[in-house]
């Protein structure tokens, strides 16, 4: 019996030492800031986090610029909650908004927003969240817990909720709260079978620069209760406003460059994901996806051999006419 007890106690310290770094519950709660956050899960899979923030600690007050405010909310807010849901599931995309994660609202209070996805994955009860557990705030090579006065969960439109853990203080239909939460909650539920989803390309702008290899685009959509998705683009960035969405970045496309003495041309190919409505700076072929541009840079001695040969021709002219 003795040796089962000390066995035992064995493994519990050795799992306690081997636990990596700010998972113990026993972490002070954060005093920077009164914070709180909401979880809108739309029916593509997407979440939208909004993270509300007000600077309370008078000792940060005193050594903060209000220059240095928004990066000070960047890191320990954005980038916190960020290192916290990678620690759990790292197979995910984060969209922010053309404005960047902070907003400074003032008064020293600020707006976090980004969208992750995916936020719900399909798990053993229903579509589920994978980042759910403890939130840690690093500050200053210290681990204290992410306090958050109020933690709101949004499910998406006619889903039907399973479960919330832990039990929320309070519950309306498909919303839920927890007041002095220090953690993503757990939750289960089943989506709509038909959701209403649609995401309508309107119009794309390109930017075709050879040097780089890239072509730049600015698109719009018409989303309901989605968000648009560019495969292939990089350096994504959403703007919202209402039903419309503008998404930004930038595309990889097949260039075919030809150069002749006084000459320089790249024929850029670029195959969309969406046949949009309108498209500019580009040729769009038949099919309403494929858009051809090129770029030409004429060698200076082009432009100045007409020239030369004209002011040559009336030196002629005028040398004759003295003869």
């Amino acid at each position: 019996m003795g040796r089962g007890i000390l066995l035992i106690l064995a493994v519990v310290l050795a799992v306690v030492l081997m636990a990596p770094p700010g998972v113990s519950a026993e972490n002070p709660p954060q005093d920077v800031f009164d914070a709180v956050m909401m979880l809108h899960v739309l029916d593509d899979g997407t979440g939208r986090v909004d993270v509300s923030v007000k600077l309370t600690n008078p000792v940060y007050m005193k050594t903060l610029k209000n220059g240095d405010f928004e990066a000070f909310v960047r890191d320990l807010v954005y980038l916190n909650l960020l290192n916290d849901m990678r620690r759990r599931y790292e197979n995910f995309t984060v969209i922010l908004p053309s404005s960047g994660p902070v907003e400074v609202t003032g008064n020293w209070s600020a707006r976090v927003s980004f969208y992750v996805r995916p936020f719900v994955v399909e798990g053993k009860r229903g579509m589920e969240c994978p980042y759910s557990g403890p939130l840690d705030f690093v500050l200053g090579g210290k681990v204290y817990s992410f306090l958050f006065r109020r933690i709101i969960l949004i499910l998406p439109q006619n889903s039907t909720p399973l479960y919330a853990f832990p039990n929320p203080e309070d519950t309306a239909g498909r919303v839920f709260i927890w007041e002095n939460a220090t953690f993503l909650p757990m939750f289960g539920f089943i989506p709509c079978e038909s959701p209403i989803k649609e995401c309508r390309p309107l119009s794309i702008s390109l930017d075709y620069r050879p040097e780089a290899g890239r072509v730049f685009f600015n698109a719009t959509f018409n989303c309901t209760d989605a968000l648009p998705s560019m495969p292939g683009a990089e350096n994504v960035t959403y703007s919202i406003n209402g039903n419309l969405t503008e998404v930004s970045g930038y595309l990889v496309p097949q260039v075919k460059y030809e150069e002749e003495p006084l000459k320089k041309e790249w024929k850029a190919k670029l195959e969309l994901p969406f046949s949009f409505s309108r498209v500019y700076g580009g040729k769009v072929l038949g099919d309403g996806r494929t858009v051809e541009m090129a770029v030409e840079k004429t060698s200076p001695a082009r432009i100045w051999i007409p020239i030369i040969a004209v002011v040559a021709l009336m030196a002629g002219i005028l040398w004759r006419w003295r003869r």
